[in-house]
């Protein structure tokens, strides 16, 4: 298997089961920075360029459409994957219409966890590559 390391933003308060993900994520040699807020996230998108952005659905200055919104509008592109307190059908959906990644939810296992993140990270390093080979013709 490639192991390549994989970058993270993670969007949260700081509380909960995020900071579980956060934790279990960097047990799986995930590099993550966090941030509080949507505007904290873009800043630090700007500066980092992870491969992958995990958001709670809830933040004291937006929500989990703001930051794909992020994601779609940034000159390199990341996935997104939002993270539920709990299961509720018509968050999903609405999550996945709108062009999540994924959504999940805990409690969080490190096997399937695991496979979101290579899963994901490949993906937009594909996506990042052909950006680049386009940008290069």
């Amino acid at each position: 298997m490639n192991r390549k390391k994989f970058f993270a933003l993670l969007v949260s308060d700081g509380h909960g089961s995020l900071e579980t993900l956060r934790a279990l994520l960097k047990s799986q040699g995930v590099e993550v920075w966090a941030s509080s807020n949507c505007a904290e996230a873009a800043r630090l998108y700007e500066q980092t360029h992870p491969e992958l952005i995990f958001t709670a659905a809830q933040h004291v200055d937006g929500t989990w459409r703001d930051v794909i919104i992020l994601a779609e509008k940034a000159a390199v592109p990341a996935n997104v994957i939002v993270v539920g307190r709990h299961q509720n059908v018509r968050l999903y959906l609405g999550v996945m219409d709108y062009g999540a990644f994924d959504f999940i939810l805990p409690p969080f296992e490190p096997e399937p966890i695991a496979h979101v993140v290579r899963v994901a990270a490949e993906d937009v390093r594909r996506r990042r590559e052909a950006q680049a080979i386009e940008a290069a013709a």
